[in-house]
Parts: structure tokens; sequence; C-alpha cells
């Protein structure tokens, strides 16, 4: 029975080996018999001549049209019946059979993506060869007998256990192109680890659309889009005893094939083993990729041989570079794999084949544009697709033409296919989208997802302007509402299992407006349609102009940039307090809009924005003030700090007082829970706090600033420093973990060094294709010390000035502080520190913003004595500011108040010098006088506080101090004002 078997498989095509016979009966008598229903019995369809050559199929999809009409296609599969002669028609389902006849609805399995996988298999067995394994040893039984017969001693003699040659990886290319192969790369995964001839089988994707920004990584099958937590260096795959195959599953559409890019590290693993391209593409379509293949003769002298050592003989004109090295490249098909897996194996040392030459160093030659930008191009549509009906297939042809009344969504092409060719084959699609009629789609299109919160319909391309309408030109108008009828219907069965209410191509015909809103929620797919529509008949406008309305209101969205609940004047009010300059501020605008949509939340609606240091806190504040500053009657700016000192706060409380319908925005830069002022104003408003700090108690709303992404950073790199490389820009965004202020500081540099420079003082290797450095722990004061120095170095007087920052607060400074301290030299210092971006200056000039991590940075690294010598030069500067403005010489006396926060830093407080005791005294008169009688008692007990605590509660200046106080505090319970507690 067992050779009948064998024989009946040989003559189905099959001839496995007796111990593959064998497993096969043992899992078969341990499954039992198959339990099926009855039915007819299908015969095998032929096989196909490679992976792109056999029908291909999804599942069956529904099909209905909106009146009766012949199908798109009407592929009809014959099945053997019982009986001789007995016939059963398969039809798609859409109602009864043609003439009425009954029918019964049955599943059809799927067609595998990879047919032929027995014969791919087969054609890998050459690499089954089994090697002495290193580190397993078995018992040698035949040795081990004749050493007891020969010596006596009971000894066994191990030797070692046979071991399969060699491991394989599989490194597929994970550019947007290759989504049309994934289901063909996954059965082909499948087959390599049937064969039996591998010790591992490791599978890893290849990101070559994101080399241009995070140079070139492997990253695991199971990482999500963009998710580089998981990503390793190619090198890891480098077996360096050379007993690992590194094969590279793609399409070759990618830039970086052209560019010379994947070539080298191609190169990089055929130094330590064998490497071939598995090229998805037909033959025939691989002129019209990125890669340049060549006909080449191939030897070897002994299995495994690395492709470094190969012989290659050209076999046309080509001559290749010295030094170069040859990559085969395979079509995934038996009869390519087989040949290249017999020289791989020393079964044959000559084969001719097809292979790609990687030079020793990228050729110096202008790089093809992408295949698929996503600008115009200078041919016309109608010669666009003139070109591509002289080149492509008749079915690619044909599919054209239907796919223009669809959104070119994957699973919606995938269908299309299957109802017009009857197959779907990945090379038909790629005919259709790399070769010129198709773009990328912008990314408002390619990110849209169905408003109406279900799945999102994916639409990572487009045809390019003008070719949709030529190509619908070219479809009969029958075919195209058949075609639409499809997606429609399959889109409304997606909608009407995920909750919403759907009804069918017909009633969306009719207008109906259950069906127009299921089709509005899906807004690429109610664009395309309209534009079909329109194409088709001018009696559909009206229909047409509904689908492209937007999304109902309940959708959500972005709220506009100037809106609110609550009415807003049309002019931009005046901001009191210090506002940072709103600088270039990348990826934050939905953050902004999200923060928005929690205004208004009632009476002091709070607001958290925390972000790590020199995460850009301070910078989404200042563009939330300058995009939606609009939509609140009045905006005020104070700089956090204990106490809370400024005429900000209270001049909104009076300004706000009793206005029940006036809205108010208040931000508070900086700040800790504790550090919060009190009373707030009156009427509907917003506390918008700036914090490192993330918890924070009820009542307030904590949004988290992410750093910037990693393409964002290079970007903000390469728009500040011409000339900079983006593999450069690369690895100093990662060095300094996308920090933005640590990346603006670096720009800075950068602008006056070279990278090599930086990468060095950042303790990251600076040699050319350098891997990027693991992040600093804290990159912000790491390129702050540097920048500082560098200053310095630059501008020797810039280290006063720097000096100074050192015993100040965070936050602004007046500019005629430092004019004061440092008259002769405070102008070209503070150039100097702001071209390090190590200070922002205002753009009236009048006050200069400091980042806390520039003072206690230079704070660290200064001797004691400096630092007391800085503070005694700013109590210096402040005295006599204070002198100027009593005696009238100046009348900055606003400029002065700004300089409150820092009077503790620089320990004015609690100075017994007379001077300073007279200046501080002032300082609390001049809070009180514009409007800041609450601070100016707080400061003034601190002040009294510090000063007691220095000479004695009865000590020289206490009493004049605690008079004023006493009389602040007679006139503040006269003038209170209307506030909230």
């Amino acid at each position: 029975m067992i050779r009948e078997l064998a024989e009946l498989l040989r003559l189905l095509g099959e001839a496995p080996e007796a111990e593959q016979l064998a497993d096969a009966l043992w899992l078969a008598d341990r499954l039992g018999p198959s339990v099926s229903s009855p039915g007819p019995a299908r015969d095998s369809p032929a096989a196909a001549a490679g992976p792109d050559r056999g029908p291909q199929a999804t599942e069956q999809p529904p099909w209905q049209t909106p009146a009766p009409a012949a199908p798109l296609a009407a592929p009809e599969e014959q099945w053997s019946c019982a009986g001789p002669g007995s016939r059963m028609v398969l039809y798609p389902q859409a109602g009864p059979a043609p003439g009425g006849a009954g029918g019964e609805r049955i599943r059809v399995r799927v067609p595998a993506a990879l047919p032929r996988r027995a014969s791919l298999a087969r054609a890998l067995r050459p690499l089954t060869r089994r090697v002495p394994s290193r580190d397993v040893t078995v018992l040698d039984e035949e040795a081990t007998v004749e050493g007891i017969v020969d010596t006596a001693q009971w000894s066994p003699v191990l030797r070692p256990a046979p071991s399969r040659w060699l491991d394989l990886v599989l490194v597929v290319d994970d550019s947007v192109s290759m989504t049309v192969w994934h289901d063909t790369v996954r059965e082909f995964l499948s087959v390599l680890g049937s064969v039996g001839a591998f010790r591992s089988v490791q599978r890893w994707l290849l990101p070559t659309e994101e080399i241009p920004s995070h140079g070139i990584v492997l990253r695991p099958p199971t990482a999500g889009p963009g998710d580089r937590r998981g990503d390793r260096s190619p090198l890891e795959i480098v077996d360096p005893t050379g007993r690992r195959i590194v094969l590279v599953a793609s399409d070759c559409v990618s830039p970086s094939w052209a560019d010379g890019t994947l070539g080298q590290l191609l190169r990089i693993w055929g130094h330590s083993g064998p490497v071939a391209l598995v090229q998805l593409l037909p033959r025939r379509m691989w002129e019209q990729s990125a890669l340049s293949v060549h006909d080449v003769r191939l030897g070897t002298d002994a299995p495994g041989v690395p492709n470094a050592r190969l012989a290659v003989t050209p076999l046309g004109s080509y001559r290749p570079a010295e030094r170069a090295m040859v990559v085969p490249v395979l079509e995934l098909d038996p009869r390519w794999l087989g040949p290249w897996a017999a020289l791989v194996s020393g079964e044959t040392t000559v084969w001719d084949t097809v292979a790609t030459l990687v030079p020793e160093y990228p050729l110096a030659v202008e790089p093809p544009g992408p295949p698929l930008p996503a600008d115009s191009v200078a041919a016309t549509p109608e010669k666009l697709v003139h070109d591509f009906g002289k080149r492509a297939s008749p079915a690619a042809l044909r599919l054209a033409s239907h796919l223009a009344a669809v959104p070119l969504s994957l699973p919606v092409m995938r269908l299309v296919q299957l109802a017009v060719c009857g197959d779907t084959r990945p090379s038909v699609l790629t005919e259709i989208l790399f070769t010129g009629l198709v773009t990328r789609a912008g990314e408002e299109v390619a990110n849209a997802a169905d408003t109406a919160g279900h799945e999102v319909l994916s639409v990572p391309f487009d045809f390019r302007p003008g070719v949709r309408e030529v190509l619908l030109g070219m479809a009969r108008r029958t075919q195209v509402l058949q075609t639409l009828s499809l997606v429609t219907d399959w889109l409304f069965d997606r909608l009407q299992r995920s909750g919403t209410p759907t009804t069918d191509f017909t009633a969306l015909l009719s207008g109906e407006a259950t069906a127009v809103g299921a089709a509005r929620s899906v807004q690429p797919f109610a664009t395309v349609t309209a534009q079909t529509l329109r194409h088709l008949s001018g009696g559909y406008e009206t229909l047409a102009r509904q689908l492209e309305e937007s999304a109902p209101a309940e959708a959500g969205g972005t709220p506009p940039a100037v809106t609110g609940p609550v009415a807003a004047g049309t002019e931009t009010p005046a901001v009191s307090g210090a506002v940072p300059p709103v600088g270039v501020l990348l990826d934050r605008d939905e953050l902004l809009a999200e923060v928005h949509a929690g205004a208004f939340g009632g009476r002091g609606a709070g607001l958290v924005l925390t972000a790590r240091e020199g995460g850009g806190a301070t910078a989404t504040a200042a563009r939330y003030v300058a995009l939606y500053g609009k939509a609140y009657d009045h905006v005020a700016w104070v700089t956090a700090g204990r106490p809370t000192t400024g005429p900000e706060l209270p001049a909104l409380l009076r300004t706000t007082g009793g206005q029940e319908a006036a809205t108010w925005l208040l931000v508070v830069d900086g700040a800790r829970p504790e550090d919060l002022p009190a009373p707030l104003p009156d009427g509907p408003g917003t506390v918008l706090v700036t914090s490192v700090e993330s918890g924070w108690p009820n009542g307030f709303l904590p949004h988290s600033v992410p750093s910037f992404k990693r393409a964002t950073s290079i970007r903000f790199l390469l728009d500040r420093v011409p000339g900079l490389a983006a593999p450069v820009a690369l690895r100093i965004a990662a060095r300094l973990d996308d920090v933005p202020l640590a990346l603006t500081m670096a720009a800075g540099l950068l602008r006056r060094l070279v990278p090599d420079a930086l990468l060095t003082a950042l303790g990251a290797d600076p040699a050319p294709g350098a891997r990027p450095a693991a992040p600093l722990d804290d990159p912000v004061a790491e390129v702050c010390a540097f920048a500082q120095d560098h200053a310095v170095r630059e501008c020797p007087t810039a280290a006063p000035l720097l000096d100074l920052c050192a015993v100040l607060a965070r936050g602004p400074v007046p500019t005629g502080f430092f004019s004061r301290a440092l008259p002769r030299t405070y102008g070209d210092a503070l150039a100097a520190l702001t071209d390090a971006a190590l200070v922002t200056a205002a753009d009236d000039g009048a006050t200069v913003f400091l980042a806390p991590v520039v003072g206690r940075v230079r704070r660290e690294r200064m001797d004691p004595v400096d630092v007391v010598a800085a503070e005694r030069l700013a109590r210096a500067a402040f005295t006599s500011w204070h002198a100027a403005v009593s005696s009238a010489t100046s009348g900055d006396g606003d400029g002065l108040l700004g300089l409150t926060r820092h009077l503790e830093p620089m320990g004015a407080l609690g100075d017994d010098d007379p001077a300073v005791r007279e200046a501080v005294r002032d300082q609390v008169r001049l809070l009180a006088d514009c409007g800041d009688v609450p601070g100016a008692l707080a400061w003034g007990a601190l002040a009294l506080e510090r000063l007691g605590a220095r000479v004695g509660a009865d000590g020289p200046g206490t009493a004049e101090l605690a008079l004023l106080l006493t009389r602040l505090a007679a006139e503040a319970a006269k003038d209170e004002g209307p506030h909230r507690s």
C-alpha cells in the first residue's frame, strides 16, 4: 500500500523522500479522517508557472449591480460532480443564478499567494546537507565497542552530531510599494521554515524609506509602523563563521536602491556569507525598478562561498568596476531558486544568471528621482496613459480603467482586481502603481480616517492629476457603475458590522440620506465617488455635492484657531506680561488644538503643558497665545515664582472684576503646583500652566508636550544649518534625544563648527557611516555646557554675562540690568549668547529670556568665589538702576519692575548694605505703585525675613521695612477689589 501511495504521489508531481512520507502517514493517523460536508470534490487546478503567473484570489466578494447587467467579469470554474458529465457552475454571490436555477451558498478557499510551494521547497533541497556540529556530540557506538575490545576499558567515544549546515535570514523591504507583496512574503517565509535545511530562519524588516531620516536599521516584524524601539544594526546578522545565508526580498522600487545605499549594505553582508536578492517583480519588469542587473557567469570552488569570493564573468558588453561584488538576483520561482541553491551547496560550480554588481564605493552619479514623487510631472495625463498602455499587460490596462472609479486603498484594489481579472496577482497591481500613473497620496489623504470612528480606510496612493479622468473616459458607463456598486456594497458591509446604519449602492444613487451619510463618513471614498459620478453625468451633480460636504459636526475635528464657545473680539487683545518670542515650532498644531478644545471649561479651567527640560512647553504656550488669543477678551502672561510678582495678575483681576461674560487667559510659565497664583479672576477663563512636573491636583488637565519626532528633528537641523548632511543630522538628533532646546543650541553651534567637532564633544562617533549613538542622559545640559564654552572662546566678554545669568532666576530679564552691570561689553556678549541660542531677546530688545538650564549649568561650573563676585555685581547694578530712577535720570521704572523676581537669587533681600536695603524698599514701593499690592506685601515680608536673619529682628533697616509693609497692608484692606479665592 505504501508503494502504491508513493507511486500515486509521484504521478501527481510530488516525490517525497521516505522520511517525509513516514512523517505524513504518522500525522494522518493522529489527525484522523477529515470531516467535511457532503459535496462535490474539486479537481486540482493546474499548477502555475511561478508566484506571479497563476490564478490568485482573495475571498469572493459580493457583487451587486444597480440594474440587471452582465458582471464585470464572469469568472467561471468547472467542478467535477458525482457523476460523469455532471457540472456545477460557480457564480459570484449576487442573488439567484441566471435562468432562475437554484443555487447553494458555499465557501471557496482563498488561493495561495505563493503557488507551487512544494516545488519551491524541492528547489531548495541542495541546502539540506548536514555537517558535524561544533557543540553537540553523540555516542559513536562502533568506535566505543572497538575501544572496549582493544583496551578493555569501558570508555565512551563521542563524535560531533550531524547538524544542519546553515542559518537563514530573510530581510524584507518595508517600503510602501511592498504592501502588495505581504502575503507572498509571508508564504515564502513559511516555505523556508518547512524545507528542513536551516538551523534557524529569521525575518527582519528593512525600512528603506526611512533611511534618509533614520539611517539603515533592521526592524523586527512585530514592530508597528514607525516603532523604532526594536531597531537593530544590520551588522548584527553578520556571521563570522560564514554559515548564514541572507536573502533580501524586495521589488527594488525604493530610491535607496538607486543611489547605492542598499548596495553597500549587501556588500557588507556578502563578505561573510552567501547573499541573494529575491526580486518580487516578474523578470519583464526588472528594468523598470531602481536596480540595474546584468548577465553574468558565476563560479565557485567550495560550498557556502561568500559573494566576495565568487568568480564573476560578464556575459555581455558590460564591464563591472574593479572589486565589484556580485549579488545574484532571483525571481521567486523554482527555476531561479534551484540553480542558486545548487551553486551555494557546491552541487554545481558554474551558473549563468542575472545579478547586480555592487562597486566598492557608490558611483558619483545623480540618482534618479523617487519612483513615486508627490509632485506633478511634466507629461500630460493623456501621454502618461498612452505610454502606460504601450508597455502594460492587457490585464493591467483593463484593471486601471476600473480602479479610476474608486480610492486606491489596497483592499479595494484587490477586490476590484478579483472581479475584473479573476485573480489577485501582485504584479498586475504593481504595473499600475509603479509605472507612472500613480503617485503617493498626500499626507491628509493617506492618513484619512472615517470620521464616524470606524476602521481607517488607508489610501496610500492616488492617480496623478488628470489621469483618473482620462481612464474614466476609456471605460464604459455600465462597468464604472458596476465597479462603484461592488466597492460601495463592500464598504457599507464593513460599516454595518461596525454599527453604522447603511443601505446599498442603489440607495446611494438615489440620494437616500442614510446612504449618503455612510459614504461621507469615509471621506476618501466620498471624494472619489463624487468625482466619478460627476464625470459620468451631470445628473449626479447634486449627489456629488452632498458627498463632498464635510462630515457631521459631531464627528469632531481640529477646532479653528480663533474660536471659542464665548464670543470674542475680532482683534487680538493686548497681552500683558513678557511673552517669549514665538519661534519656529514644528509638529505642535494638533496638540494646540487639543489644548484649546479643553479651554472654556468653566471658571478658571486648568490646563497644564508638561515637558522635560527644554522640551518646548513654554514655546508651545507662546504659540497658543499667538494662535488662539483672539478667542479671549483679556490675556496675561506671568512667570511662576514664590512670591508671584508683577502687575499682570492684579490688572487682570481689576479688568475682569464684575464682568461675568468676559473671557480671560492666564498663562503661568514654569510653575509647580504650589506656585499657582491666587486669587484668580472672575468669569469664564483658562489657566494655562507650563511645567516640568507631571503630577497635578484635580482640576488641572495635563497635556504632555513630546519631543520632536526624529524626522522633524532632522528637518529642524537641515533648515537651520545649510550644507548639513542628513546622516549627520540624524546622529546629532539621536544623541540629543530630539529635545527641541538641545537641537536649537546644536544648530547655533553648527553654524560655527564642523559637525565632527560637535559629535565628538557629545561623545558620538564622528566617522562617516557610524551608527547613531544612544541619547545622552541630560542632552540639554551637555550641549548647553559645550555652547557656553564655545561662546566664551569666541567672545571672552561673554563670561561675565554668563556669570550674571548664574545668579538670576528663570524667565525674563530687562536688558537695562545688563547694560548697568556690564556697560562696555554687554552688547557684544549678549549677541554672542543669542547666536549660541543660550538666551533669547524679545522683538523690541527690552527683555532677555533665560532658560533655567543656562544658569544652572553655569553655576555648577563656577568657583564659590566667582559666584560671590557675580552676586555682588548684580546687586551693584540693581542699586545703580534704582538710584537713577530715584534721581529722575532714568524713567525706566517698568523695566526695573521686571527685576523683582531676580532679587532673591542675587542675594539682595538679605543684604545689610544700606544702599541695597534702600533699593529693596524702593522696589516694594514700586510694586505697590504699579498695582501689585499683594506682590509688594509678599516680597516685603520675604525681604524682612531675610534681613532679620542677617542683622537681627531689630537690626538696621528692619523697622523702616516693617513700617512700609504696615502702611501697604492698611491701603490694601481699603481697596480690596472683586476676586475669586
